[in-house]
């Protein structure tokens, strides 16, 4: 009877090296080059320059009007994102990120201001990116009003 066993167990173990054998003796699939295309790249210098060349202003006075008025923002921009107080809750939980909040001042135009919330930390600058993106649709980016946005880039 032990022979019987010993003759099995025997039989089993070539088996088990022949299939081992024939395994590893084979030659793996030729694969082609698997490296990942990148599906969102960012443009070059040059070609946000070609894409946007129409947008720029050669007229010197044109210009020097648009400096003056964009320092006057930033003024009014500086006093609005000072003074917190001033402003009251629109609406909570805006969007899953959001809060709105608004002012209106007596003969003036309507401010509003965002609270957005950051979740994922890791993919800081794909949102900003996303954000700052003109060509793709955000919830800053309605086209019925003219923004200025500002970005507090917190180092840790």
């Amino acid at each position: 009877m032990n022979k019987f066993y010993i003759q099995t167990v025997l039989f089993l173990l070539s088996i088990f090296v022949y299939v081992n054998n024939k395994a590893l003796a084979t030659e793996g699939v030729p694969e082609e080059d698997t490296t990942p295309e990148l599906t969102d790249r960012c443009l070059t210098p040059e070609e946000i320059y070609e894409k946007n060349k129409d947008l720029l202003c050669t007229n010197s006075e044109e210009i020097k009007q648009a400096v003056e008025f964009m320092n006057e923002a930033v003024e009014k921009l500086e006093y609005y994102a000072i003074n917190e107080k001033i402003y009251k809750l629109y609406r909570k939980k805006y969007d899953d990120r959001m809060d709105l909040y608004k002012i209106k001042n007596k003969g003036h135009a309507q401010v509003k201001k965002i609270y957005y919330s950051a979740y994922d930390l890791d993919k800081y600058n794909e949102t900003i990116n996303e954000l700052w993106d003109p060509d793709r649709p955000n919830p800053f980016n309605t086209g019925d009003a003219k923004s200025i946005q500002k970005i507090n880039n917190y180092s840790t």
